[in-house]
């Protein structure tokens, strides 16, 4: 019984053969974005769970408009080099490593400009790049940025529906009928057990440093979630065992490669809380081979290595 379970769940662990990960499911590319519910919908209800914290949450804040980001905005306004443009930013982007300065240019574009604020930290400014020739490049951000900075993006005008991640990002298109049955939304408590859709709905903007088959844009066309990400999304699994790479990236093709081959089940939500921005999960994991990514062999998991994410696609 044992192994008829393992057969069915996990056939490349019986036979000792990796899944395709294009092989299974289906993909929206080259289609027109289904129609979904704006994420401010969706806050009339789960206004008192999710709504508290979104406004803080790194997915909500991926990119801000300018009244949102009062720091940022202090920060701009106090260098001298940019008073000419500092009055056209509306929008900030980046986290913890650096911010890009954004402004609206038509429908669903934004400008990026070219200077950099590196950050520090504790978010603390750090350093400058480019800051004595500050520009504007209108074709950057639908090119390479807005595949995992704006929700609904068209890959054939590389336009987008909404700035910043709706929760049409992470839950596809939902059923207005989850009211009364949750296992009809993806990723709730009652429909999280596919590790290779999980996996596909993280590694849309988490797996950077592949390429769209359809497009050759450097995030996928038209990912839906639900959808098999690889399909369309070409990523070069051999990455998972460069040892080169900084430890956090290795962390994630390791993973990604795993869950989508069919080899392990587990997925970034077995450590990371979405929503609360929290990965205190992780802590109470068991230990194994993954786990060496970051921590040390047959030490205390207090004691972690040292190591810096740097994004050749991102910039920083």
């Amino acid at each position: 019984m044992l192994r008829r379970r393992v057969f069915l769940f996990f056939p490349s662990l019986l036979f000792g053969q990796p899944l395709d990960p294009a092989a299974w499911g289906s993909n929206h590319a080259g289609q027109p974005a289904p129609e979904f519910t704006h994420g401010d919908e969706c806050l009339f209800c789960h206004r008192n769970d999710i709504g508290p914290g979104w406004q803080e949450n790194a997915h909500g804040i991926t990119v801000r408009q300018r009244e949102d980001a009062p720091a940022l905005a202090e920060v701009l306004g106090r260098q001298p080099a940019l008073a000419s443009v500092a009055g056209q930013v509306g929008f900030f982007l980046g986290g913890r490593n650096s911010a890009r300065f954004l402004r609206q240019d038509g429908y669903g574009n934004l400008a990026i400009l070219n200077t950099k604020l590196r950050l520090g930290a504790a978010g603390r400014p750090e350093s400058w790049e480019a800051l004595s020739t500050p520009a504007w490049d209108r074709t950057k951000f639908g090119a390479r940025c807005a595949g995992c900075h704006a929700t609904a993006v068209d890959s054939r005008t590389k336009t987008f529906a909404y700035f910043g991640l709706d929760c049409y990002t992470c839950h596809g298109a939902v059923d207005l009928n989850h009211t009364n049955d949750t296992a009809l939304v993806l990723l709730s408590k009652k429909r999280r057990a596919d590790a290779k859709v999980i996996t596909s709905i993280c590694a849309q903007c988490h797996l950077r440093g592949g390429r769209s088959r359809s497009t050759g844009l450097p995030y996928a066309n038209n990912f839906v979630a639900g959808d098999n990400l690889f399909q369309d999304y070409a990523a070069d699994f051999s990455k998972a065992a460069d040892e080169t790479l900084n430890a956090g990236d290795r962390h994630l093709w390791r993973n990604v490669r795993d869950a989508a081959t069919g080899v392990s089940d587990t997925t970034c939500l077995a450590c990371h809380a979405v929503h609360a921005s929290s990965s205190a999960k992780h802590r109470r994991a068991a230990p194994g081979a993954i786990c060496q990514d970051c921590h040390y062999e047959g030490r205390p998991r207090k004691e972690v290595k040292t190591y810096t994410v740097r994004s050749e696609l991102c910039e920083y």
